[in-house]
């Protein structure tokens, strides 16, 4: 490989490794969180498996792709929440795959309040694979068309404040970064903070605004949401992305429906507002979450456990 395409291939391959600093971007975070903040699991007291499927860029070869499986479940004996998180996550010749334990400890702090506590471990793993890689000169005893493969383990914290209406959550993750020496392979130390209030307006409708801010060592990203539910049958809303010094990144519409008291699907479109929306045909994304009722449950209202 001579010099120059050398050059190329580096700044080709520079996007992918600011990517790999940082988690993977998730549009409908809010309805499933315990993959990056362990407080949330057993938040609801029914269990609760999430699935989140999320294709970026259309358009693009090799774009990103994301996979998440999310499961918790309460158990009100001992205050405490229980689950597993996997994460799948894919941009070019960069696979990544993390499985998280975790656990949440729930202080009753008032009537219908209380203060969580969740830790999750588990461990990476980051892959890169040069087998689909072209070359000029293929013959060249320096190119690479392996699979290298590196594990680390991983740990994440939080904290959630539930009231009967509103929310606040904290959380860190990949904290065995501190103690790590840098390797651009792996997500730097990630930082989340997110607030949601419901507004219930009249019997059936509520109007749910929230907040999210995620920094990753690198850049601040906001987020903005508005939400209308109608009970047990549907959800409307729009986020709007900004990225550093809020420079419009992305408007996201988003609609889900309760097919049932116990199947939920919905489904988020992210128009791109950067001049890679020349390029690019959006991003899209699918969410499936199913509930069950746990032993001793004892939850009654007709809304939908994790709104």
């Amino acid at each position: 490989m001579n010099k120059f395409n050398k050059i190329c291939l580096f700044l080709m391959l520079l996007p992918l490794t600011m990517q790999a600093q940082s988690d993977p971007q998730i549009s409908q975070h809010l309805f499933s969180k315990t993959h990056y903040n362990p407080a949330a699991t057993g938040a609801s007291t029914y269990g609760n498996i999430t699935l989140i499927g999320r294709h970026q860029f259309l358009g693009y070869s090799g774009a990103p792709s994301t996979g998440l499986l999310n499961f918790d479940m309460l158990a009100p004996s001992i205050n405490s929440g229980f689950g597993l998180s996997v994460v799948y996550d894919r941009f070019g010749p960069l696979i990544s795959y993390n499985a998280m334990v975790n656990y949440a400890y729930h202080l009753k702090t008032g009537e219908n309040q209380h203060l969580s506590f969740g830790l999750g471990a588990g461990i990476q793993v980051h892959q890169y694979d040069a087998s689909g890689n072209i070359y000029e000169n293929e013959s060249d005893p320096s190119e690479y068309y392996d699979r290298d493969t590196q594990f680390a383990p991983t740990v994440n914290f939080g904290l959630e404040y539930n009231l009967k209406n509103w929310v606040i959550g904290a959380s860190i993750t990949n904290i065995q970064r501190y103690f790590m020496k840098s390797d651009l392979r792996f997500p730097n130390v990630n930082y989340y903070l997110y607030t949601r209030y419901r507004f219930e307006l009249g019997r059936y409708w509520d109007l749910i605004p929230s907040i999210a801010a995620h920094y990753d060592n690198c850049t601040v990203n906001t987020e903005l949401n508005l939400t209308v539910q109608y009970i047990k049958l549907f959800w409307i809303g729009v986020s709007y992305r900004m990225s550093d010094l809020f420079l419009a990144e992305s408007v996201v519409p988003m609609v889900g429906f309760n097919i049932t008291d116990f199947v939920r699907i919905g489904y988020a479109y992210d128009y791109n507002l950067t001049q890679l929306n020349q390029y690019s045909k959006g991003s899209h994304e699918l969410l499936l979450t199913i509930r069950f009722k746990t032993k001793g449950d004892t939850y009654k209202t007709p809304r939908f456990a994790e709104w």
